[in-house]
Formats: C-alpha cells, sequence, structure tokens
C-alpha cells in the first residue's frame, strides 16, 4: 500500500487558522461588513475545500471514524454559516463584540483531537 501522509492537510490546517486569524483581525479593526462577509466566504469556501480533502484522505485509509469526522465537519462549516448570518443580521458593530467570543477553540480542538485520530490511524498503516 502507498504510504500515506498528513502533510497536505497539515498545510491546509495552517491556512486555515491563518484565514480566520486574518478574519478575526478584520473584526477587531471594525472593517465593513462587505469586507468581513468576503472574508467569511472565503473561509467558507477554504473549509469545505479542507473538509473535502480530509474526507477523500479518510476513504483513502479505511479510517474506521469516517462517519463521526464528517459529523464534525459538518457541524463546523454549520457553525462558519453561522458567522455569515449573524453579521447579516445584526450589523458590523455587534457582530464584531459578539466575534470576540466566538469559539476558535472548536477549530482548534478539532485539528488537536478529531485530526489527530486520523493521523494516529494513517501512522498505522
Amino acid at each position: 500500500m502507498q504510504k500515506i501522509d498528513m502533510q497536505e492537510i497539515e498545510q491546509q490546517h495552517k491556512q486555515l487558522i491563518a484565514l480566520l486569524n486574518e478574519l478575526n483581525a478584520a473584526a477587531k479593526r471594525w472593517e465593513s461588513r462587505e469586507t468581513l462577509l468576503r472574508m467569511i466566504e472565503a473561509v467558507i469556501a477554504y473549509t469545505k475545500l479542507h473538509f473535502s480533502t480530509e474526507e477523500q484522505l479518510m476513504l483513502q485509509c479505511a479510517f474506521p471514524g469516517i462517519e463521526s469526522h464528517k459529523a464534525l465537519h459538518q457541524q463546523l462549516v454549520a457553525d462558519v454559516l453561522h458567522l455569515q448570518g449573524k453579521l447579516e443580521y445584526v450589523g458590523e458593530k455587534q457582530f464584531t463584540e459578539w466575534f470576540d467570543h466566538w469559539p476558535f477553540a472548536r477549530v482548534l480542538a478539532h485539528i488537536q483531537y478529531a485530526d489527530k485520530q486520523l493521523e494516529n490511524h494513517i501512522a498505522k498503516l
């Protein structure tokens, strides 16, 4: 069997975190609604690309937790879509105040724990 590695996934994690950090910084700078919406759309698109790549890898390596992992992906996408809806509904000021409390920890926890399980599975192949 061909050796599978996590290098592409790890690079995507770094890019996703960078996008989220940029969005956080833009919200704290009180950027316009249009700018924030563009940034959220970029996060949504990249998140979907990343999850698609990760799910293809899970299929390729017969990861036993694929269904529960995919459910976590669906929840994280719903969270990001909620960001978009929140901005459109409350406007920039309230969004920025609310965004300060947005759980970046969920994304980091997913990478550190759920994706670590995939990494450990691949290491055993």
